[in-house]
């Protein structure tokens, strides 16, 4: 059997568990939002550039009073939405272009 102060310890272990486990760890939410600085950094831009891009709304950004927050997700699948086709990728849907254009004409 356990002693009153056994149990007393128990329910502390447990109580943290429990937080712990509700609780988002301080990894992801160090991950999860950006300041303008840590952002300017990850995407190699001057920190005036990041203003320019807000202002015209060109890139995801949060903004809670007067400060920015970016999250790193949206910033790289931004990024990767931003990737240009390469002509190999243009002369393909070009060919396929083509090729309908051709069976609807007959």
């Amino acid at each position: 059997m356990l002693s009153e102060e056994g149990i007393k310890v128990l329910a502390e272990q447990i109580t943290e568990n429990i937080k712990k486990a509700i609780a988002p760890s301080e990894s992801s939410t160090d991950d999860a939002y950006m300041s303008i600085d840590e952002t300017a950094k990850l995407i190699n831009l001057a920190k005036s550039s990041i203003y320019g891009l807000v202002h015209r709304k060109k890139i995801p950004f949060h903004k809670v009073g007067k400060k920015l927050y970016f999250s790193k997700e949206s910033i790289l699948q931004w990024i990767n939405n931003g990737k240009h086709n390469t002509k190999s990728d243009i002369e393909t849907k070009a060919d396929e272009y083509l090729m309908k254009k051709q069976l609807f004409n007959r």
